[in-house]
């Protein structure tokens, strides 16, 4: 692609500015204002966003079926900590996808709520990024030696006993299956998980202690109707035990006798669980153990039900959630307060507790979602107590709506190129801001202090925009462009009117171009998918002359300059070669430039200690410099890139003339002329390096704007800082041009907008 060169203010030193991209005018509909920059970085579906506060930062917290939670910060774009995950199954080694998340204050500070697959709903730190806890459910109180308790369970099976007063955790049981009276005293039943026998045990909830044995089952029959197991001897025993799997009680000797001499096999229980003398459980290869004889059971068949993890409850009549937290203690939390902060964040507080037994919650089915009310979903600036509110609709867009009339505020937040699964607000640098969860794996953020509107719609192309260039009429700076359609379009930079008839019937697509002017009469020189050059009259359409064919194979790139006071025009050539054309004239000047070993891709101009100089750059992965004098190499190839150069450009940095290549390797790389040497660390994260990109100015520095997918990124080239904000396109970026005063022309499908920097 073309590229010109941009030079910087003489007071370089000056502070940068914080710029901010804005709309001069649009080609077509108006580009939707209101948006921000993408959230990038999940690989599935987000399906949903929270936002919260941390270290007086706005953040977003999103959750998706990558099965990851990440926080963003939503000032800079950037993640903040490692994406976090839940539990991996130690059995199938998969990790559960997240269903929601949520946020709030807890003791003052911000932490996340993730629901996942599994049921576990953990709870994190925003500030450091590590887990803080989780959600367990309530199972009951109890009064355990005179101390009131509350039993909870966790996803994971483990039920946890805590003090219900000061909800310090008391004892934990892994694996928990059931809860029971025996003998008058509280116990829980455990299956271990990890043992291939599934041992069952029995435990005192009062004092931790284990009050059952697991003698190992050698053989189970049928005898005489009765299924009974016969277990191998204790250290301290001679001889087997044989018992009713019925009744629990043991076998007199005669029965047992008979049971280990015939009977038919049933084969498949591999432990009892005896108390006391007595059978209370059978461990069954591979399904849940069996509970048998007088145990009074307190849940369904034994077994607690793990249904929900994200459970409520009622406390002194506060609608409470519990938490088991990381250091080991059970954390009980008031969400009956509907206070709300300006980031929509709900804040709840850690409870005390009274004698007053809690009741069980009602079921999920009554209960309603716990997470709407935890985080507050839709809440924030703009709609608790402000104007408007936010609605996600059937298709696939977000609605902006007055909140006392519920009619939309402008047309819908649209981007997303699948559903949209979820909203939250916050405010950003004192705008209120909206944050879209999408299924195409991306967060979209939008500014709601703009009011969109259509505008008047433009005249334009009716194809994508392949080519822009810039150029002087009568006075005024135009914008020329040239499309699929094969029309070349000319618009007053300043207006976006359009000053002369569109040139129609273009041979091809146009694929790269420049502007000059040739006596004194200006002149657009293209390229397309062959190896001719065309000129023409911009104003008047016509061409100028016979085609110029280059014999370069396919003429990939253009660049403008003066030679010996002569316009000319430099070609990046398929045939490996670089040729120096002049207009005038349309021959060429020299021989072909030599040197590189595959095809030439980019191209563009300066000025090198007063001598005019070209800067290549090519899929052997190199940049080159030219004297165009001469028509020989300055210096030795600049390496550094591992993969195809794609674009060049100059610019002058600190007042020192700069090359700068953006690569397949997905860095862009700035190169000193005058030393000949790479300056500063490449600048990474472009992730499509076939996008455009071109050098222009900002903040009164030299900047440089990259097409990154439906965006542009600027960076700062003095210090390789990102500068100004993202801006964000319903589109691809196709091409870029530099225009006078730091403007910028960005290229998305059909459409052409004019961005100008304007300090943040």
């Amino acid at each position: 692609m073309s590229e010109t060169s941009t030079g910087a203010p003489d007071d370089v030193n000056a502070p940068l500015a914080d710029p901010r991209w804005t709309v001069q005018w649009a080609d077509g509909p108006v580009p939707d204002q209101r948006r921000l920059r993408p959230l990038i970085g999940h690989s599935g579906p987000v399906r949903a966003v929270a936002t919260a506060i941390v270290d007086g930062r706005p953040v977003a917290v999103s959750g998706s079926r990558d099965n990851t939670v990440r926080v963003w910060d939503l000032a800079t774009g950037e993640q903040l900590h490692e994406p976090v995950t839940g539990r991996t199954d130690p059995v199938s080694s998969m990790t559960a996808e997240v269903l929601s998340v949520a946020t709030a204050v807890a003791d003052g500070r911000p932490v996340a709520f993730s629901l996942h697959g599994d049921e576990a709903v953990l709870v994190w730190d925003l500030a450091t990024g590590r887990a803080a806890g989780e959600f367990v459910r309530l199972v009951e109180s109890a009064v355990l030696d005179g101390r009131r308790v509350l039993l909870a369970l966790a996803a994971d099976g483990t039920l946890y006993v805590g003090d219900l007063l000061t909800g310090r955790r008391l004892a934990a049981f892994p694996s928990a299956a059931g809860i029971a009276m025996l003998d008058g005293r509280r116990v829980v039943l455990t299956v271990d998980a990890v043992d291939v026998e599934r041992t069952v045990r029995v435990w005192d909830l009062a004092t931790g202690g284990q009050l059952a044995r697991s003698p190992e089952v050698v053989r189970t029959v049928e005898l005489d109707g009765r299924v009974l197991a016969a277990t191998a001897p204790e250290p301290d025993q001679e001889v087997q035990e044989v018992w009713d799997l019925a009744t629990g009680e043991p076998v007199e000797t005669s029965l047992a006798a008979a049971a280990l001499s015939g009977g038919v096999d049933r084969p498949g229980v591999t432990t009892v669980t005896v108390v006391h003398g007595r059978a209370v459980a059978v461990g069954l290869d591979g399904e849940e153990p069996r509970f048998i004889g007088p145990l009074a059971l307190a849940r369904q068949n034994g077994a607690l039900v793990r249904t929900r993890a994200r459970e409520t409850a009622v406390l002194d009549g506060r609608t409470v959630a519990l938490t088991a937290e990381a250091d080991g203690s059970l954390r009980i939390w008031d969400l009956a307060d509907d206070r709300q902060r300006v980031d929509g964040m709900r804040v709840i507080g850690a409870v005390g507790a009274s004698g007053t037994a809690p009741a069980l919650a009602p079921g999920p089915e009554q209960d309603g979602d716990l997470w709407h009310r935890i985080s507050g979903r839709g809440n924030g600036p703009c709609d608790s107590g402000g104007p408007v509110l936010l609605t996600v609709e059937q298709d696939d867009t977000v609605v902006v709506r007055d909140r006392a009339t519920g009619k939309p505020v402008g047309p819908p937040l649209t981007g997303h190129t699948g559903k949209v699964r979820d909203v939250a607000t916050t405010v950003v640098d004192g705008r209120p801001v909206a944050v879209t969860a999408g299924a195409d794996h991306t967060l979209r953020t939008w500014d709601l202090t703009h009011t969109h509107g259509d505008g008047p719609a433009r005249t334009g192309h009716t194809g994508t925009v392949s080519a822009i260039t810039t150029a002087v009429l009568d006075g005024s700076p135009v914008v020329v462009t040239a499309a699929a359609d094969r029309t070349l379009h000319v618009r007053d930079l300043a207006t976006g009117r359009q000053v002369a008839c569109p040139v129609a019937g273009l041979e091809g697509e146009v694929t790269a171009m420049v502007a000059s002017v040739v006596d004194g009469r200006p002149v657009v020189v293209t390229a397309g998918s062959g190896d001719t050059l065309h000129l023409l009259d911009p104003v008047g359409g016509e061409h100028l002359g016979e085609p110029v064919t280059s014999h370069q194979g396919r003429v990939l790139a253009l660049a403008g300059a003066t030679l010996d006071g002569r316009p000319v025009v430099v070609t990046a050539g398929a045939d490996r070669t670089a040729g120096i054309w002049d207009l005038a004239t349309r021959r060429r000047v020299g021989e072909p430039l030599t040197g590189h070993t595959s095809r030439v891709t980019a191209v563009a101009t300066a000025e090198l200690a007063g001598r005019p100089v070209a800067v290549t750059g090519s899929w052997d992965k190199t940049v080159r410099l030219w004297d165009l004098t001469t028509g020989r190499q300055i210096g030795e190839p600049l390496t550094g890139h591992t993969d195809w150069v794609t674009s060049v450009a100059t610019a002058l940095v600190d007042g020192r003339p700069v090359a700068v290549s953006r690569s397949r390797d997905e860095t862009v790389r700035l190169w000193d002329l005058a030393t000949m040497r790479e300056t500063g660390e490449p600048l990474t994260g472009h992730t499509e390096p076939n996008g455009p990109m071109v050098v222009t100015v900002a903040g009164a520095r030299p900047v440089v704007a990259v097409g990154q997918g439906q965006a542009v990124r600027f960076w700062d080239l003095a210090t390789g800082r990102e500068a100004g904000n993202e801006y964000a396109l319903p589109l691809p970026a196709a091409a870029l041009g530099a225009a006078p005063d730091g403007r910028l022309v960005v290229a998305f499908g059909p459409e052409v907008t004019v961005l100008c920097p304007a300090a943040g």
